[in-house]
């Protein structure tokens, strides 16, 4: 194999929008949220694959409605001009699918020696030195034929996470989701690793064990590969999928259908400031607490409040308008309508329309609360922010 092989930064950006709701909804899923640096989880995985050695272009694997968006986000931190391809899902059929795809279009474009580097959309990595490092070594072993993945040491007892049993590079087993028990256990033993979803082969090894392992699906998406269109431009392409041939094409992991079955599997074990941004908790930690432990984006009143994560967004901003909080310990933390507040329309407690509100007080008719109500004495020194 070409130790001197191109590797082709492949993104996989998608998703339902669910679990940062109503921040992150279907046609604005979390890739696109914007942190408190102003920039997205998408243009930092754009910035983190096109920073490691030996790219030849970026090729990024989306829903077809999220094609310009992409394009737009990509626009804003490509300063050099990288080449980027995108594939194009009418709708999502799991990342086996979506690897599969990538890996049959870099074999036509850039050969069977082009190595694939997976990295979801939605991930934060705070170490971009360690995380090179990382991919260098990956890299080493998808040259000598390897199925790599990246094993983030823990750094405590995780139950939101699966886990690779690992001796060094080997990869003892797969693990689902444990128990806060059995998670204490694994961390204890130092033999496990939680599972980031991050990839790294050569695209001859990923179709050679695909054709062994889940032919139906390496079958069904070059089936579908074929009957598909393609558009280039200089430093451009894209493919837009055939939609009845991949209908067809089975919905599986690319962790389930061939990583726990493969022989060929390797880890990279690394500790380089991993998150899965999978929850309003790990958003909250981006940013500093104050004395009260509150963590606030934005402009905000805050009133007799502790121990949340608040999210403000300016009138105008494309996710809308928050309202104050006035709001005490012990309540949901999510609550933000996505609608601007209007006479006439149901609110939560919180002067929240409850068509955006995803927090525990009961809907009821009232006018929106403003800012403005409150009395500046009521508002306690050290809890209001204005970034």
């Amino acid at each position: 194999m070409n130790p001197h092989a191109v590797l082709i930064p492949t993104i996989l950006c998608g998703g339902a929008g669910s679990r940062l709701w109503p921040v992150s909804r279907e046609l604005h899923p979390k890739p696109f949220i914007r942190l408190a640096d102003g920039q997205s989880l998408l243009h930092k995985a754009f910035l983190r694959g096109a920073a490691q050695r030996g790219v030849a272009e970026v090729l990024t694997v989306t829903n077809r409605e999220l094609l310009f968006k992409t394009r737009d986000e990509y626009a804003e931190v490509n300063a050099t001009g990288l080449a980027t391809s995108f594939i194009l899902e009418p709708f999502g059929r799991g990342t086996a699918a979506a690897v599969a795809a990538a890996a049959l279009r870099i074999v036509a474009s850039h050969g069977e020696d082009a190595i694939l580097l997976v990295l979801p959309a939605d991930h934060l990595i705070g170490d971009a030195v360690a995380f090179a490092a990382a991919v260098d070594e990956a890299v080493r072993l998808a040259a000598t034929g390897k199925l790599v993945t990246f094993g983030i040491r823990p750094e405590g007892p995780e139950t939101g996470y699966g886990y690779i049993e690992a001796r060094g590079n080997d990869v003892l087993r797969f693990v689902e989701k444990p128990s806060l028990e059995v998670a204490r256990e694994y961390v204890e033993s130092g033999r496990y690793l939680w599972n980031s979803g991050m990839f790294c082969f050569a695209a001859r090894t990923v179709v050679t064990e695909m054709s062994q392992h889940c032919p139906d699906i390496l079958d069904a998406v070059r089936t579908c590969l074929e009957r598909s269109r393609t558009a280039q431009g200089k430093g451009y392409a894209q493919t837009e999928l055939d939609p009845d041939t991949f209908a067809a094409v089975p919905d599986n992991s690319i962790d389930y259908a061939l990583m726990e079955q493969s022989k060929r599997v390797a880890v990279v074990p690394c500790s380089i400031g991993w998150s899965d941004i999978g929850s309003w908790s790990a958003i909250g930690a981006l940013t500093p607490a104050d004395s009260q432990r509150n963590r606030v984006e934005g402009s905000a009143f805050l009133h007799d409040v502790r121990v949340q994560y608040r999210r403000y967004l300016p009138e105008g901003s494309e996710q809308g308008q928050r309202c104050a909080a006035v709001h005490r310990e012990g309540r949901s933390a999510r609550c933000g309508g996505v609608d601007r507040p209007g006479p006439g329309r149901d609110f939560c407690e919180r002067g929240v329309s409850r068509r955006g509100c995803a927090c525990e007080f009961p809907a009821r008719a009232i006018e929106p609360a403003q800012p403005q109500s409150l009395h500046p004495q009521q508002v306690h020194a050290g809890r209001s922010a204005e970034r």
